[in-house]
């Protein structure tokens, strides 16, 4: 079943929308990611439009790993790739808004990849287990869903802090 989303500035994108943005980034540079790479960057970027446009930028649900925050319908597409480079964009389903319509969204995806894309993996992964994080907060616990209420109040005190 194929389920339209009319407005994905108030539910969010599908995480493969902006997965591949970040993956057409990289490409842009010559670049490859590893799938910790572009979930921790996906993450972070949900985290930062949560805080700054005050709303969802994937409407998929972030789990508390062990490696950190992961996006279980990503995590479906790659598990088990390890670190080896992601090559092609991930497919999107039919009637899946993409993020041309979009510059606020944009915005912040490029801000990300400024700021962090030059980050490898484990990098990535120390950065979000770091005191007071959202991911620190939730891992360990029975749920390990990472509401975007916490990812967001997370953010809005980094931003404030900058």
């Amino acid at each position: 079943m194929t389920v339209t989303i009319d407005d994905p500035t108030k539910t969010g994108y599908a995480a493969e929308v902006v997965a591949n943005a970040f993956l057409d980034l990289a490409r842009a540079e010559g670049r490859t990611l590893t799938q910790m790479q572009v979930h921790k960057l996906v993450y972070i970027a949900h985290g930062w439009t949560l805080a700054l446009l005050g709303r969802p930028l994937i409407y998929n649900t972030v789990h508390a790993w062990q490696r950190g925050p992961v996006v279980r319908r990503l995590w479906d597409h790659w598990g088990g790739r390890g670190r080896t480079p992601i090559a092609e964009p991930l497919d999107v389903s039919p009637g899946e808004p993409d993020l041309s319509r979009d510059p606020a969204a944009l915005e912040v995806i490029r801000s990300v990849w400024m700021t962090y894309g030059q980050m490898d993996g484990e990098e990535l992964s120390r950065l979000t287990h770091l005191q007071g994080t959202p991911w620190m907060q939730v891992f360990g616990s029975r749920n390990d869903l990472i509401p975007n209420e916490v990812t967001r109040e997370y953010y809005t005190a980094l931003s404030r802090s900058a």
